[in-house]
């Protein structure tokens, strides 16, 4: 079975994206009775539903939506997927050209985690282009069997406590590989131009 990547993809834009978003969202949901397709479908007219299209154009072999929203009122939009063994990178480059054709300046950022803990990473893409960064090192799951007392039986306490520890690294590593990822772009950026 594959292992499950969970990437979050925030969009940011004018009225004219969200109200394409909201388009579009609308399309996915009417297409959600088969939800391994709904939202590949709602952003390209011509899917098929092939390993090789969609490792071409999503970055994965499958992937849908666990969540979607647009704040039409507003200037974001969120997006968060499940994958398999990839994020969707292409998906999400495919999205940014849907939104800068309607507003250059929009930019679309997020972060990824594989429930296998590695790969972690973060990514940009905007007007100056597209930066991905990955932390690739082991973290370790907690294991049960180490928190079992002289009984044994499991600490759910002490197993809890570490579970929680885990899940904040994770998210806190998430959110370094995204500014990681911001900081790269800005320097990759400010070195094209010194050169230039």
């Amino acid at each position: 079975m594959a292992n499950h990547v969970y990437t979050t993809i925030n969009i940011t834009g004018n009225k004219e994206v969200m109200d394409k978003l909201e388009e579009i969202k609308i399309k996915v949901e009417e297409n959600n009775n088969d939800n391994h397709t709904a939202l590949i479908s709602g952003f390209y007219d011509n899917m098929e539903n092939t390993f090789t299209w969609y490792g071409e154009n999503v970055g994965a072999k499958w992937c849908y939506h666990d969540e979607f929203w647009v704040d039409v009122e507003g200037e974001v939009s969120e997006i968060r997927t499940t994958s398999a063994w990839y994020p969707p990178l292409e998906f999400v480059q495919h999205i940014y050209n849907i939104c800068s054709s309607l507003d250059p300046e929009c930019e679309i950022d997020g972060d990824y985690e594989n429930e296998a803990t590695t790969p972690i990473g973060g990514f940009v893409i905007n007007k100056n282009g597209f930066n991905h960064e990955e932390h690739d090192e082991e973290i370790e799951y907690p294991d049960e069997e180490n928190f079992e007392n002289e009984e044994g039986e499991i600490d759910d306490n002490k197993y809890d406590f570490a579970m929680e520890e885990y899940y904040e690294k994770v998210s806190g590593i998430r959110s370094d590989m995204k500014s990681l990822a911001h900081h790269n772009l800005g320097n990759k950026l400010e070195s094209e131009t010194t050169e230039g």
